[in-house]
């Protein structure tokens, strides 16, 4: 079955970064008594020459010194979005076209179409990216009563879920640029290029709008309302990457 050998091909890629992720979110959850500590020990009014940095420190303070805006600031919006991206990127590259890096074409002798196989393939990397992401947010919510806390897992799962929409996005483009390279490596390394360059583009954008701020889920803690707009571009430019890639395998002569 297609599926079968789509998830062989990435399943210790899958469990890998799943174990990270799940490590790392409840790192962060552990870490809140040490920072709270931390928060609470330095003075109100701290003098800070630069105006404008010392209001962002007192903003930051303000967030760390409860447990939800704790865990959005250091998890959902500080290391799920970067860590996200780079799964995505994982699962997302390698030659469909090949069996472990050997140049064979090993999908041509399967018995379904090229199209299917690649959207198979892309199928079930999406199913293990979900996985990860939704997975990773609710180990916060998992694991916030051993310090003392609580975090409400429909909120782990808009977070979760908004980080997930917008890394399909690079998936998409690792799929893509697996079609055109043989190898991983430069798929990877264009998907966390072109990771980097979105975020810094996002800079020029409002603090509440692009779409590392949608991954972050930036609207939903502030404002409560989910960031449609940058969904939606997401979920359809990763669709089209997947057709593309597809297209392109299609058309390929071998």
């Amino acid at each position: 079955m297609p599926w079968y050998k789509a998830w062989l091909d990435t399943r210790w890629r899958f469990l890998l970064t799943l174990v990270g992720l799940l490590v790392s979110a409840c790192g962060i959850v552990m870490g809140f008594t040490t920072v709270q500590e931390l928060a609470a020990s330095l003075p109100a009014g701290a003098a800070v020459a630069d105006e404008s940095l010392r209001q962002e420190l007192e903003e930051s303070m303000a967030l760390v010194r409860t447990f939800s805006g704790y865990a959005w600031s250091q998890w959902f919006s500080g290391n799920l979005p970067m860590l996200l991206t780079l799964v995505a990127a994982l699962l997302g590259s390698g030659s469909p076209l090949v069996k472990s890096g050997s140049g064979a074409l090993f999908s041509l002798a399967l018995p379904v179409s090229r199209a299917r196989w690649i959207g198979t393939r892309a199928g079930v990397g999406l199913a293990e990216l979900l996985v990860v992401a939704l997975a990773s947010s609710f180990a916060v919510s998992a694991v916030a009563p051993l310090v003392g806390q609580q975090f409400a897992l429909v909120d782990a799962f808009v977070y979760g879920g908004c980080a997930f929409v917008v890394a399909s996005l690079y998936f998409g483009l690792a799929v893509f640029f697996s079609t055109v390279f043989t190898d991983v490596w430069r798929p990877l390394l264009i998907t966390c290029l072109a990771g980097i360059a979105i975020a810094f583009v996002g800079a020029l954008f409002p603090e509440n709008r692009g779409l590392y701020a949608a991954m972050a889920g930036y609207r939903y803690f502030f404002d409560g309302a989910l960031p449609w707009v940058e969904l939606l571009f997401s979920a359809a430019a990763a669709a089209a990457l997947v057709y593309a890639a597809a297209a392109n395998v299609a058309r390929r002569d071998f």
